[in-house]
């Protein structure tokens, strides 16, 4: 769970009207596929 924490500090410095997914999600995602080995 400190992973988490982590991740939500870090900051943002995209333009909040121009913010469609939260930066932790991005994150998450990217780091989930290079722990499964997605291609592509």
């Amino acid at each position: 769970m400190q992973l988490f924490k982590y991740f939500e500090s870090i900051d943002d410095p995209r333009q909040l009207g121009k913010v469609i997914h939260k930066l932790f999600d991005i994150i998450f995602l990217a780091v989930s596929a290079v722990v499964y080995g997605c291609r592509g």
